[in-house]
C-alpha cells in the first residue's frame, strides 16, 4: 500500500473505515431493529388481508435472517476499527480487507430492500440509511487513489454487480424457503418443492463464494477474479435450478440475468486486466 498511497491517503482511508466501523455497531443495530419491527408489523396486516398462503411464512424468514445479516454487519464494524489502524500504518492487506468487510453492510442493506418495500414501506428511510452506511465507504475505499477513469469505472460496475447479485440471490434463497415452508404438508415432495430444497443450498454456496471473492479481487489477486467467476457461476446455476421448477417466478430469472452480467463483466479481457493487472 505504501507504494500507491501517500500518508495523507492512508489517513483519509483509515478515518473512513473507522467511522463506518463505529456506526456499524452503535447506530446500525437500532436501525435494523426498527426496520425489522416495521416489516413484521406490516406483514401481520398484509398476511391477514391478502389471503396468500405463500407469504404467511414471511415473518419466519425476517426473524431468521434480518438478525443474521445485522449481526454480521456489527461484527464487520468491530473488525473495521482494527483494520483502520492497519490501513493507517500502510499494511498492504488492510484496504482490501476493509472493502470486503464493508461489502457486508452493503449487501445487508440490499437484502433488506425486498421485505421493506413489500411489507414495511414506513421503514424505507431507515433502509436507505442502512444501505448508504455500507455503500458510501465501500466505494470510497474501492475507488480511492490515482487510476485511469476506465479502471475506476470497471471496478465500480464489477464490484457493484457482485454485491447486488449476491444480495438478490440470497433473497431468492430466502423466498424459496418461505414458499417451501408454506406447503400444506411436509411430504411427499413434488417437483416444485424438490426444486426449492435442491436450489437453495446451491445458490447460497454461490453467494458465499462471491462475497469471499470481493476482498481478494480488491487486492488485485487473480485468485479473487477466479473465485468471483466460480461464485457467480454457482449463483447462476442455483437460480437456474429454481427457475426451471418455478418458471412463473420472475425473481429467479432476474437472478440469472444478474449472474450473466457479472460473468460477462469479469470475463471481458480489458476489464479483467484492470482488475488484476494493477496493484491494489
Amino acid at each position: 500500500m505504501n507504494a500507491q498511497f501517500s500518508s495523507k491517503d492512508r489517513s483519509g482511508m483509515a478515518v473512513v473505515a473507522a467511522i463506518a466501523g463505529l456506526l456499524s455497531f452503535t447506530v446500525l443495530p437500532f436501525m435494523i431493529a426498527r426496520a425489522m419491527t416495521a416489516v413484521l408489523e406490516g406483514a401481520a396486516v398484509k398476511i391477514s388481508t391478502a389471503g396468500n398462503p405463500l407469504i404467511a411464512t414471511a415473518p419466519r424468514i425476517v426473524i431468521a435472517f434480518f438478525p443474521v445479516w445485522g449481526g454480521l454487519s456489527i461484527a464487520a464494524g468491530i473488525a473495521l476499527l482494527l483494520v483502520a489502524w492497519a490501513i493507517y500504518k500502510g499494511e498492504a492487506w488492510a484496504r482490501p480487507t476493509a472493502i470486503g468487510l464493508l461489502a457486508i453492510p452493503s449487501i445487508t442493506g440490499a437484502y433488506y430492500s425486498g421485505p421493506v418495500m413489500y411489507f414495511g414501506k414506513s421503514a424505507l428511510p431507515i433502509f436507505i440509511l442502512i444501505a448508504l452506511l455500507g455503500l458510501v465507504p465501500y466505494f470510497t475505499l474501492l475507488l480511492w487513489g490515482k487510476a485511469s477513469a476506465g479502471g475506476k469505472t470497471a471496478k465500480f460496475f464489477v464490484f457493484l454487480m457482485l454485491g447486488v447479485t449476491a444480495a438478490w440471490s440470497f433473497s431468492n434463497g430466502g423466498s424459496s424457503l418461505r414458499m417451501f415452508w408454506a406447503r400444506p404438508e411436509y411430504y411427499p415432495l413434488d417437483a416444485s418443492n424438490t426444486g426449492f430444497i435442491m436450489g437453495v443450498p446451491v445458490i447460497w454456496t454461490g453467494v458465499l463464494a462471491t462475497i469471499f471473492s470481493i476482498p481478494f479481487l480488491a487486492a488485485g489477486k487473480r485468485a479473487g477474479w477466479r473465485l468471483g467467476l466460480v461464485g457467480v457461476g454457482i449463483i447462476f446455476m442455483g437460480n437456474l435450478m429454481l427457475f426451471v421448477t418455478h418458471t412463473g417466478t420472475k425473481e429467479f430469472m432476474i437472478g440469472m440475468i444478474m449472474a450473466i452480467i457479472s460473468l460477462v463483466l469479469l470475463a471481458i479481457p480489458s476489464i479483467g486486466k484492470k482488475l488484476v493487472g494493477e496493484p491494489a
